[in-house]
């Protein structure tokens, strides 16, 4: 369900990918896709360099009992329980009405919003935010054609310091999220909004376009956040994560694969699967494209050096 005259509306994309989803990974024991930290071993298993991800993220941002956390684009609710377990009070926000409900029934506070929509009552109220996986769904292909993105991205630094207490010893805002770089393959503006068959299977653009109209948004390119986070919050660190989402990118879709030809959970998979294609036809097409056939996830952190990158960076909160 989504809320009257709410910006969700405009993400209905992004909320299709998460039901995708929902309908493949619980078979193969994952609840939300977000990046491993495999550290110098990358044999131990997916869910391992999660974990070691999520406390990585909650000890940068100093969380323990007692703390304020906002998770924006909460998923599932991997990060809030984590932050719970810990003893903060951790509040997710997402776009996804069933990722809402099932995080509640995990006993876990998450509300169906979207950042643009936090009103005033959180002012002053948070002693960090975390944004892992998310902010590349914010600005959209018509954004960046339309010269807003650098607007969206500045509004939404505004609105994390709106809400984190100036007075907090913490006062961190960490986001991990994928970036194009200054030898990524360009896109011509008129080209983003096509679809990807108008282009040659395998180039650039064709795996670009599918990740767009499959996943839903458009990655900052590299710099642009800091740019953009100012006079706000100053980078505090920058960590490039591209090989942890390398591994990621293939141990995860290696995992979620095998259930796909089991012949006890393939069938119900497909099921669910065709009965999404059936309701969102062009996106179901274009997710199994991109993650099972095309390999277009995958692609993006392959090769030397890939065409995009990781960044996990810490924003620190300034007096303004």
């Amino acid at each position: 369900m989504f809320l009257p005259g709410s910006r969700i509306k405009t993400a209905q994309v992004v909320v299709n990918c998460y039901d995708f989803f929902d309908r493949v990974f619980p078979e193969s024991g994952l609840l939300d896709l977000t990046e491993g930290m495999y550290g110098c071993d990358p044999s131990i298993p997916y869910q391992q360099a999660q974990n070691h991800q999520i406390n990585w993220l909650l000890d940068e941002v100093a969380c323990t009992k007692g703390s304020r956390v906002l998770d924006i684009g909460c998923g599932n609710g991997t990060l809030l329980a984590a932050a719970q377990q810990r003893g903060a009070e951790a509040i997710g926000i997402t776009i996804s009405d069933a990722q809402v409900h099932r995080c509640r029934q995990q006993g876990l506070n998450a509300r169906l919003l979207n950042y643009r929509d936090i009103d005033g009552k959180w002012t002053d109220y948070f002693d960090a935010i975390i944004a892992n996986g998310s902010v590349e769904h914010f600005v959209q292909p018509a954004d960046v054609i339309g010269g807003k993105a650098d607007a969206i991205y500045r509004e939404l630094f505004q609105i994390c310091h709106r809400v984190m207490n100036p007075v907090s010893p913490v006062r961190r805002f960490v986001t991990t999220t994928i970036h194009t770089h200054k030898t990524s393959p360009c896109i011509a503006s008129k080209d983003l909004l096509k679809g990807p068959l108008t282009f040659r299977w395998g180039s650039d653009e064709f795996h670009y376009a599918l990740l767009q109209k499959g996943f839903g948004g458009f990655y900052p390119a590299e710099g642009q956040l800091k740019r953009c986070a100012a006079p706000h919050f100053r980078l505090l660190q920058e960590v490039d994560g591209t090989h942890d989402y390398h591994l990621t990118s293939e141990q995860c879709f290696s995992q979620v694969k095998y259930p796909l030809v089991r012949w006890k959970t393939g069938p119900s998979i497909w099921r669910r699967l065709f009965s999404f294609i059936m309701r969102h036809p062009r996106q179901g097409v274009i997710l199994c494209l991109c993650l099972f056939i095309a390999e277009s996830w995958q692609w993006q952190f392959r090769g030397s050096p890939p065409p995009t990158r990781l960044l996990r960076q810490t924003w620190q909160f300034q007096t303004i």
